[in-house]
Formats: structure tokens, sequence, C-alpha cells
């Protein structure tokens, strides 16, 4: 078959015609727009790898660079706060440091400068602080208060030791290896954690800065203890405690779950026996008061219980109301009484008994001064009296005042029946009486050890 020559013949004519076609050269154009600056040659920071890291802790970052020649003599600086403890260069180009940062130290973005002889080449808000612990606050945060707070690890790195005591039922669970504090005036403890989470009590004395205030978890056993602070974790704002007046009652509104009120009460004179009351208008109220001296500080908590009663001094005592069932929305009339203490010492022994004029009688404000002190008193039952019992309570006074009953004869020594001591204070009925005479009330300190002085105590004949 005989090839067509159609392709070549044209591609001859297409040349042929340009050839023809040639003649001089048009006038330049215009200049055309310029291009685009190439890269800087000039030294740089690249990157910062990590870009972040936390407050009261050692981390290791790298430093990248362009076009730098750095070398040993390079110093790097990380703004106030954060200390360089170890430098190795990589390459001229790579740093890799140690740096430790300072619980103190500012948060937020901060500038990274190298610097190579009199050369410093600077990142700009390369390099961010953020507080390992975030803590949010419910209740009152003011001076004078009990808060809870959660708080939250941020750092992933250091999770809490949960290593703990006690099994619950018979003894409270303790976190051992935690342990909160704060900012001066600022206390209070671990109720409960997890990995990366705690349950907190806060207590703010009555003195206590107004303004930012810390909350520092410390975690880890004796000596390893890494703490974890959040500098700002709450705003304490200040209060002006309102002024209790004995017998008069003084209102106050809780509005929010776990609301504090503060309270102060100036006593009449030293000695005083002072106690304290609040009547809620809500069912579901459970009124507490946390009893604090003239210092105002939680560390000195004279008591804490429904309605304190307390011996004190001539200086003014703080009252700090706080409900712990999270209860609000309800008013609360709160009354300070000053109790004339119905014990008249000496009255330690059966010979020095204290006479109870008539019964039934209700004798207020007696003290167990020490752990062995010993109450006695008598009664005097008539002829139609015998085959009666004596029935006798003991009741605050002070919460944990941990008393024993027992009724004795006129020698001093037979017994009619000493009281179970199952719990703080007794409800004791005596054997039957026998013969008309002086009669022996006798209160002592449990065997389970001596925690509260005062109590109360009442006595009848049924």
């Amino acid at each position: 078959m005989r090839k067509s020559r159609v392709g070549l013949l044209s591609l001859s004519l297409v040349a042929l015609f340009a050839l023809g076609c040639s003649g001089e050269a048009g006038p330049a154009g215009p200049a055309g727009q310029p291009g685009a600056e190439g890269p800087s040659a000039d030294p740089s920071i690249n990157a910062i790898t990590p870009g972040k890291a936390f407050i009261a802790r050692q981390t290791e970052v790298t430093i990248s660079g362009f076009n730098t020649t750095w070398t040993e003599a390079t110093t790097l600086d990380f703004g106030p706060g954060v200390t360089v403890v170890k430098k190795t260069n990589a390459s001229p180009t790579a740093i890799v440091a140690t740096i430790e940062i300072d619980p103190s130290a500012a948060i937020g973005a901060r500038d990274v400068n190298v610097t190579e002889g009199s050369t410093t080449v600077t990142y700009k808000g390369a390099f961010t602080l953020d507080t390992p612990l975030d803590v949010s606050v419910t209740g009152t945060a003011a001076q004078g208060s009990i808060l809870l707070a959660s708080a939250k690890m941020k750092d992933l790195s250091t999770p809490f030791d949960l290593t703990t005591t006690g099994d619950g039922l018979f003894e409270p669970i303790a976190f051992t290896n935690l342990a909160m504090s704060g900012s001066p005036g600022i206390s209070g403890s671990v109720e409960d954690a997890q990995l990366y989470g705690a349950d907190l009590l806060i207590l703010t004395d009555v003195n206590t800065a107004a303004g930012p205030a810390e909350v520092t978890i410390a975690s880890g056993p004796p000596g390893e203890e890494i703490s974890s602070p959040a500098p700002a974790a709450m705003l304490v704002e200040a209060r002006t405690p309102t002024a209790l007046t004995a017998d008069m009652s003084v209102s106050g509104a809780v509005d929010q779950p776990f609301a504090s009120l503060l309270f102060q009460y100036t006593p009449s004179g030293p000695g005083k026996i002072v106690s304290i009351e609040a009547v809620a208008d809500s069912v579901d109220a459970v009124p507490n008061f946390a009893v604090l001296p003239a210092s105002g500080k939680f560390s000195e908590l004279i008591a804490f219980d429904t309605a304190p009663t307390v011996e004190v001094g001539a200086e003014p005592i703080y009252f700090v109301y706080w409900d712990n069932t999270g209860t609000s929305g309800y008013s609360i009339d709160v009354t300070v009484k000053e109790i004339v203490p119905a014990e008249i010492e000496p009255n330690n022994a059966c010979a020095e008994a204290q006479q109870v004029a008539s019964l039934p009688a209700t004798l207020d404000a007696f003290k167990m001064a020490d752990k062995d002190d010993q109450d006695w008193l008598v009664v005097d039952i008539a002829e139609g009296d015998v085959g009666k019992v004596l029935h006798v309570v003991t009741s605050p006074g002070e919460a944990q005042t941990d008393t024993v009953i027992e009724v004795v004869g006129s020698d001093c020594t037979t017994s009619l029946g000493v009281s179970e001591d199952s719990n703080y204070h007794e409800d004791f009925t005596s054997d039957p009486i026998t013969a008309p005479g002086k009669y022996f009330i006798k209160v002592t300190n449990s065997t389970y050890g001596y925690s509260g002085a005062l109590y109360n105590l009442s006595i009848t004949l049924e």
C-alpha cells in the first residue's frame, strides 16, 4: 500500500509560510508586575514544641530554627518565672531545653528569645503557660465562709495519688497522699478524688484578704509531692459580719445552695456560756454553725454543731452559718443566749454533792473540766416516792461531751444502775428506790475518751 504524504506536506507548507511571513521585531511591550519576594535568608525560629506548658512543672521543649548557626554559647529566654536548667544543641538549627516553671509565673502567651552572640531571634507569643489545676466553687466565696469545690487536673501526666486509709464504715476514708492548701486564710481538705478530679471543702477565715485567692493540691507520698496550683481559683469578697445581741432574733436569707452567713457576738464578760440557735422556715433545712474565736481562723475552730453551746472569754466570737444539705431559698431567725451555769463547784465527790432543790429539775451548763472530773448531785426522796425511779437525761452542751450516769444510794456506794454509754448523751432510768433518804447522781466521762466538756442535765422522779 502507498503511504500518504499529506501529513508531511502540510507540515512543510506551515514551515514555509512561517518563514515567508517573518518580519522585523515589533516594539517591546510594557513591563510586567514584580513577582513575590523570595524567602528571607535572615535567621528565625520556626517552631517551639510543645507550645504549651504548666506552671509548677519541669518540662522539655525543642526549638527549631531556620538559617541559624546556634552553638553551645546560645542562650534562651522564655520570660519571667521560667528557668532553663539544661540545654542541648542538637544541631545548628535545633535546641533541646529542659525548663523549670515557677508556680508564680504569669499565665498566658509569651515570647521566646534565642541569642547567639549579638544576634537575637524572637518568636512572639510562641509559648503559653497554663495552670495545671482548674477549680470551680459552690457557695458564698467571701470572708468567713465554708465552700464546696470541684478541682480538675489538666496536666494528664500527673494524675492524683489515690492512696487511702479507712473502710468507709467504721473509719472514714481519707486520701492520705492528697492535701489542699491555699492563699493566707484559705484552708480545707480533699473529700473525694479520682485520677483527674477531686472534691474539696474550702474554708475562708474571717480576715482572709479580699480578692483573688489561690488553691493548691499536693499529690504524692511525703517528700515526693507534686503541687498543682490554681493561682486565681476563687474571688473572695469582703463582708461585714452581722452583729448579734443576747436574746434578740436576727434574720438571714439562704438564697443559694451551700451559702454561708457570717455573724459576730461580743459576750458581756469573761467566762460566759454562750449558745446559738437558728430556726428555719424550711423543713428541709439543717442549720449548722461553725464557732470561731476572735482571730476568725478555722484552724482554731471552737465547735461545729446545729446549736452549739460554748464557753467563751470577753473577746468577740464569730458564727458561720452553713447548711450542708444544699437546701436554699429559705430564711432563718438566729438567736444568741448567755447561759448562767447551774453547776456549783466543788461537786467532785459524794461528800460534796450539789443539792437539787426539787424535782423535776433542768440544770444547764454543767462542765466536765477534764477526763477525770466527776459531777455529783443529791436529791431527797420522801416516803411516798419509794418504788419510783429516777430518770436522768444528759444533753448538749457540746455535741461530743460523752457522759456516763450512775445513781447511787444513801451510803454513796450502793448502785441503782449505770447507763449503757451507747451514745454521747445518756437517757437513763434507775432501779426502783427501796427506801426514803438521800440518793446521789454521779456523772462521769465515758471511757471512750474525753472530747467535749459542756452538758445539760434533766432529772425526774417517775
